[in-house]
């Protein structure tokens, strides 16, 4: 019975483990020179205001508007709520808030 037991609980632990590995994304850090870039890139003429909060790994909204990075077009940036953020350009999703 206590084998039973165990082989259940091993079971929904395993199941649990696999749902959460595939709806959590590892989003590898941005290289070296796509940091430097965005950190000295020009700041928009206007200031872009958002009432969300930016966080990694969640899209920005689509009311903001993402520049590509030139040398490497797996990256893009937006500067929103004064915080400069590097995104995924397809999904929008940012990969990491610049300090």
């Amino acid at each position: 019975m206590k084998i039973k037991a165990l082989g259940i609980t091993i079971g929904i632990l395993l199941a649990s483990a696999s749902a959460f590995a595939q709806s959590s994304t590892v989003i590898a850090a941005p290289p070296e020179k796509v940091v430097t870039f965005v950190q000295q890139a020009p700041a928009p003429t206007e200031r872009v205001v958002v009432k969300e909060k930016v966080v990694v790994g969640q899209p920005l909204p689509e009311t903001v508007v993402v520049t590509p990075i030139p040398d490497d077009p797996a990256y893009a940036y937006a500067i929103v709520n004064d915080e400069r953020v590097i995104v995924e350009p397809s999904s929008r999703k940012v990969i990491q808030i610049i300090k």
